[in-house]
Parts: structure tokens; sequence; C-alpha cells
């Protein structure tokens, strides 16, 4: 027999055992390779979202890399450890190092070349429908084409990984001595131990994480990571320990029914793998967070359209732009309404002249009459409202977090000393709760004491400004709309009309436009790229999550069957051991999740006040924690049933 035959008949009797490596790593490859056929691309850098697109894949793709890298180098060690009797009897019957180091390459490359065949081949498969879903999430249109760039590239990054790792794995048993590997996992295993003090120091770290995310600043939020990550760390490396330690001396909880069983089991299992479970912890903590994280600002672009009543809002430019440039100057307003009336769109069109004022404890907000104010409360049924001299109806934005406290506000005072010195303040009669402008914080007052501010800023007359307001009642249905929508085809039309003047010689815009519809059309695609992207990295991460606790159990096969098949000697049932079995791979897989979860919702309630109130990030990140332990109960029930299987065969 060959050498190269003796290392494939080793893989092939250990198939059951390198199953999940080698389908993983495939899953990895097709990733990558995908991920490549969309940055190569001919005709994704011919659209504005291209460009963005493309360099979202090549993060992608390096982030699969390097993921792949930490996942395959973790699997090969394990596997030698699971194998270290076998390349004992082989030292014993005459192996020499060289020989080994040899074999465990062979079968590395061997394992490696098929992952990259497999992949690419999937990846192929797939491509068109990876395609055909950027189009539809991204609104462009990708013909298949032949990739090669991608070929090529995958071929070079992922052999040059497997080829690198099997160079370095020799290095796991070449320390080894014979006896020691012929022994293998069937060595005693010494009673786990753990410090006290770095236990309290796990739960010291877990209890001031969420307090200094709470804080304000960067330092905070970064000793909150800090001892976030330290906490966990310790948890899985002695708090754990401490708690098994705790719950045996419990003989009232541990000698009652199986539990003697599944605890005494389990505490050897974390404490071998506490660095495991602790990366397992961080990757589903980010895979959560930036799932949230991206669900919100979802939530928040569609809230920004639904909520805003005006569908265009033209700004004017300085009355005096005339003045200073020998351009010809174009109304865009007059552009904007041919425009509509060519469409046949029928509209309301409402004046407002707003007062950009700074006020203590505030900032600037934007000062209107009453009389433009009611124009539009009667068309949007907003309260109509009576105001005397220094009253005022202040309407706070939806979409400003800092003003989410001004409930209890009873006036607005200047910080402007012209106007505090003529008059003072304004007293708070009425706040409206329901956003008008949408971005805007408006201060309403009546005609008399605007007049009188106006007087007082006459020498800046750029903190005044002039806008149109676009009302068309056929499109406030609240349907979100689509590339296809003359909506959105409109603004895109008014958008490419203004570019032609930039920067133009002879002829300059009295203002800009915007459309609520375009505003929203590109963030979409921004987020829809992000979701695009995101998706196939939370499924890299979920698949060697559950990979590395399948490595776990199945290293950890022998060892498990020899354990349950003594106790079923001693009259252990076959429901017993399902039931013992089963609870200590359900602590594998949830109890990382479980940290997992309360580390999402800690980071993304450091991000609640960047939203708004009706976009809690909250609520995403749970659907986000949702969504993640729903998949990976469904590894979880998967692996289950193989573990059980194979413990089956050893009971008498």
């Amino acid at each position: 027999m060959r050498f190269r035959q003796f290392a494939f008949n080793n893989i092939r009797r250990n198939t059951f055992t390198y199953i999940a490596y080698f389908l993983s790593s495939s899953f990895a490859v097709m990733t990558f390779f995908t991920y490549l056929v969309f940055v190569f691309h001919p005709d994704i850098l011919k659209t504005p979202i291209g460009l963005p697109a493309s360099y979202g894949m090549k993060v992608a793709a390096c982030i699969t890399f390097i993921f792949s890298f930490l996942f395959v180098l973790y699997s090969i060690s394990a596997f030698l450890k699971a194998r270290l009797k076998e390349f004992g009897i082989l030292t014993i019957l005459g192996a020499h190092r060289k020989q080994l180091n040899y074999l465990i390459f062979l079968e590395n490359m061997f394992i490696g070349t098929a992952s990259v065949i497999t992949g690419m081949f999937c990846g192929l498969l797939f491509s068109k429908l990876f395609l055909l879903f950027g189009e539809n999430v991204l609104d462009l249109k990708l013909p298949m084409y032949v990739p090669m760039n991608a070929v090529w590239i995958t071929i070079a990054a992922f052999m040059g990984l497997f080829l690198i790792l099997s160079f370095m794995t020799t290095i796991f048993i070449r320390q080894r001595k014979a006896l020691e590997m012929v022994q293998g996992s069937r060595r005693p295993k010494k009673e786990p131990k753990a410090s006290i003090w770095l236990a309290l120091l796990s739960v010291v770290s877990l209890i001031l994480a969420p307090i200094l995310v709470s804080q304000d600043g960067f330092i905070y939020i970064s000793l909150a990571l800090l001892f976030d990550m330290i906490g966990v760390y310790f948890f899985f490396t002695q708090l754990f320990v401490v708690i098994i330690r705790l719950l045996k001396k419990n003989r009232r909880y541990s000698w009652q029914g199986l539990n003697l069983l599944w605890i005494t089991e389990l505490a050897y299992k974390m404490k071998d793998s506490a660095r495991m479970f602790f990366m397992i912890t961080i990757v589903a903590t980010m895979a959560c967070t930036t799932a949230g994280s991206v669900l919100a600002i979802q939530r928040y672009i569609e809230y920004t359209y639904t909520e805003n009543p005006f569908a265009y809002t033209v700004h004017h430019y300085n009355s005096d732009i005339d003045t200073k440039t020998n351009k010809k100057i174009i109304p865009v307003a007059e552009k904007l309404e041919q425009t509509l009336k060519r469409e046949g769109i029928t509209y309301q069109k409402f004046r407002l002249n707003t007062v950009d004022i700074r006020f203590k404890h505030l900032g600037y907000l934007d000062l209107i009459r009453q009389s433009e104010y009611q124009e539009i409360a009667k068309t949007l049924s907003c309260p109509n409202v009576s105001l005397q001299d220094r009253e005022a109806l202040f309407i706070p934005s939806n979409l400003d977090p800092l003003m989410e406290s001004t409930d209890t506000l009873t006036q607005l005072s200047f910080v402007n000393q012209k106007l505090s010195s003529k008059i003072e303040k304004l007293k708070i009669k009425h706040q409206y709760t329901e956003s008008l402008l949408q971005r805007e914080n408006l201060v309403v007052v009546n005609d008399q004491t605007y007049d009188q501010i106006l007087k007082a800023l006459s020498s800046d007359p750029y903190t005044i400004s002039q806008r149109d307001q676009y009302l068309i009642p056929k499109w406030n249905d609240q349907i979100l709309p689509d590339v296809n929508s003359i909506e959105v085809q409109m603004g895109a039309e008014l958008s490419s009309w203004e570019k032609t003047f930039f920067d133009h010689d002879k002829v300059a815009l009295d203002g800009y436009i915007m459309s609520r519809a375009e505003d929203y059309y590109s963030m979409k695609q921004v987020t829809s790229l992000t979701i695009f992207i995101g998706v196939f990295i939370v499924a890299i991460f979920s698949i060697f999550i559950a990979s590395f606790l399948y490595f776990k159990l199945f290293i950890d096969l022998q060892h498990d069957q020899r354990y349950y098949h003594e106790l079923s000697k001693m009259g252990l049932s076959q429901k017993e051991m399902r039931k013992a079995a089963t609870k200590q791979i359900a602590f594998l897989f949830y109890i990382p999740l479980f940290f997992s979860g309360i580390q999402t919702l800690v980071a993304l309630s450091a991000l609640n006040p960047l939203f708004p109130v009706a976009t809690s990030t909250i609520s995403t990140g749970l659907r986000a924690i949702g969504i993640f332990t729903a998949i990976q109960t469904v590894y979880f029930l998967i692996v289950r049933s193989r573990y059980l299987a194979q413990l089956k065969r050893v009971m008498v």
C-alpha cells in the first residue's frame, strides 16, 4: 500500500468525524467564491451603488477568509488530539516523525483540496441564484458571466490556507511521547480547578460592563467592552467551575435523578474548551449586534418615509444670491412644478419662512409664523392653537433623540444677546408630539413676536431661510415605494437635472430639491447591501459555531461511549442516557448563546439613544437574537440526533 493511499484510507475510515469539517470548509469556500463572483462582475461598477457594493463584498470576503483560517486551525488541532492514540501506535510500529508529519500533511491537503473543489462547484451552481438575489436587493442588472478571476483567487487563497496550516499542525504532535499518544483520551482527567478571586473578578466585570455602557463617552464604552470580555472569559474558565462545584455540594439537587451524571461531565467539557466557548460567545455577539443594528437602521429609514407627509421640499438659497454672481438664476420650484404638471399630479404648496435660532440647552431650533403653521395644520389635521405675544407652540422632531426628554419643558431661553434683552424668553403654551417637518425642531410664535425677532436679527440675514413644502395626497398612502414607482423615478430625474448645473459657468440654481422617495430609496439600497452581505457572514458564523461544538462532542465521543457503556452495565437505561446527554449538549449550545444575547442587548442599548423612539434597537436586537437562536436550535437538533445515535450503539 502506498503512503498516499494509506492517508486516503485514514480519511475514509474517519468519514463520520471529518464530515462536519469538510462541509463547513466547503461552505466557507463557496461563500468566499460567490462574494468574488459579485466583486468581479463587469457591470457592478456601472451604477452608483456598485462601488460601495464591491467594497462591501471585498470586506466580507476578507472576514470569511480570516474566520476560515481560525476555524480550520482549530479543527485540525482538535482532530489531531482525537487521533493521538493512532499516531502513538504508528510510532511504536516504527513510523518516524517525518512520516507522521507527511501523513498529517497529506490528509489535510486531501480534505482541503476536496473542500476547495466542492465549494467552487457549489459556488458556480449557486452563483446565478446569488446574482439574482443581488439584483432584487440592489436593483441592478447582473447577468451571468465566466468568473475566472474569482476561480483563480479562490484556489490560490484556500489552497494556500490549507498548505500553511498543514505545515503548522505538525507542531501539535512534535513534542509528544509514544506512550503519551497511545494513552490519548484514556488518560485520567484532573478535576477542574478554579480561583475564587478570578471567579469574583468575572462577576464584578459582568456587573460593571452594562453600568459603563450607560455612561456617555468613548472611554466608558471602551472600558465596558474590556470588562465584558474579561467577565465572559473568566466565567467559562473560573466561575462556571465554581458554580458546578457548588451544585455538586448541594446533595439535595445533585443526587436527584440523573443530575450528578451530567453535572460532573459538563464541568470537564466546559473547562477543557473554555477558550472555544469564549470565542463562540464573542462571534455570536458580533453577529447578533450587527444584525440588530442593521434591522434598526432599516426600520428608521422606513419611518422617515412614512412619517413625512411632504413628498418634496424646495430649500431656497439666500435672496441676495443674484447680487453676488453674474450667472443666470434658474428657479428650482418652477422645474419641480412643471414636472408634476407634466405627470398630471395634483399638489398643495406651503411656503415657510424659518428663522434659525439658538436656545439654551436645546441648540438651534426653527422659528415659524403662526399664520404659516395654521395653513399646514388645517390640511394635516394638526391642533389649531391661539398664541399670545411671547407664547410658543413647541414641535420637537421625532427623529431627534435629544428631544425625547422635553415633555416637561415650560420655557425657551435665547442665547443671542439681542433677543434676550428684548424678548427674554418664550413661554411654551402647547407642545405637539407629532413631528411636522420630521427632521426639524419647530417653535411656532404669533406673527407679532415673529416680526420682533426678525427685526432684531436683521443684521444677520443668513439666519433666515425660505422653503416650499409640496404635499401630494395620492402618495400619502403609507406604502413604501420601489424602483419602478413614479415618486422614485421623478426624484431621480430631478436629482439628475440638478447635477447638470453643478460648477456651471453661466447658470446657477436658486435652491435645491429634497425628494422624500429618493432619500428613502438611496438609504434603502445601502441597508439592503449591508443585509445582503451580512446574511452570508452571519450564516458563516452560525455554521462555524455549530461545527466547533460538533467537533468538541465527537472528539470526546470515544470517552463518552466508554462512560455510558459502563453506566449501562450498572442499569442506566437508554431513556436516562438520552436525558443526561441532551442536557450536556444543550448547555454547550445555549450557554454561549445566553451570554451573547445579554451582551447584544447591552451593546444595542448603548446605541439606542442614536435612534428615535419609534426605532428601538432593543426590539430589533431581540429579533436578531431570536433568529440566531432558531438557527442554532436546528443545528442542536441535528447534532443531538447524531450524537445520541452513536451513544445508543454502545448501550448494553
